[in-house]
């Protein structure tokens, strides 16, 4: 099996340069170009990086995905990328979990998080780690409260909230691992709560929200 030397996952295929095969390898090279959507220039930034291979441009798809309304998710146990649109008719609890699944990723700066989800619920670092953990609790009702630092899934099956999200950061200040609680409403009114973990090597466990 050929070893891709990408540091991506996937990417869309365009034309451009060249590139260099070696034995059972694929060497890529970076291509520092701009990419425009309807005519805007959009800034690929510190988070991704655009590569040349054999005559074609390997786009992180992420990126592409985010730019074009939509947001993209690696499930690692269905080894499947799923892109998903931005909800417009839901609530601004499904929207926020919506992002999470799909606009959020290890590697992240407290900035694009916070452009993306907005303020934590809650913060604080973990003794035994000296990690930092954000907590958001999504579709929380009025006076809803858990200093917990490990998921409400009581508080989900009875619908104080629809899900929870926590975010370790690692020392340099990037989101190192994640996990989304939600809960889901069957035909009976009974709630099943899911989880979705992303960890610090980027193997996941879990169904993200939609899959």
């Amino acid at each position: 099996m050929k070893k891709f030397i990408l540091g991506l996952l996937c990417g869309a295929v365009l034309a451009a340069s060249t590139a260099v095969f070696a034995s059972d390898e694929i060497r890529a090279t970076l291509f520092p170009v701009k990419m425009k959507f309807n005519g805007e220039v959009r800034d690929t930034g510190s988070r991704f990086a655009i590569l040349n291979y054999d005559g074609h441009t390997y786009v992180p798809l992420r990126f592409m995905a985010e730019n074009l309304a939509a947001g993209a998710v690696y499930d690692a146990e269905a080894r499947t990328v799923s892109v998903v649109s931005e909800p417009k008719n839901a609530s601004e609890a499904q929207k926020k979990i919506w992002a999470a699944t799909y606009r959020l990723e290890r590697g992240m700066e407290a900035k694009d998080v916070k452009s993306v989800l907005g303020e934590p619920s809650f913060l604080t670092l973990i003794d035994s780690s000296k990690q930092q953990l954000w907590r958001y609790d999504f579709g929380a009702s009025a006076g809803y409260s858990s200093g917990g630092l490990s998921a409400d899934a009581d508080g989900l099956r009875r619908g104080d909230l629809e899900g929870q999200l926590f975010i370790r950061w690692n020392a340099g200040g990037q989101v190192d691992r994640y996990e989304l609680w939600t809960a889901k409403k069957a035909a009976d009114g009974t709630r099943s709560v899911s989880s979705f973990t992303v960890y610090p090597d980027g193997s996941t466990s879990g169904s993200a929200a939609g899959n």
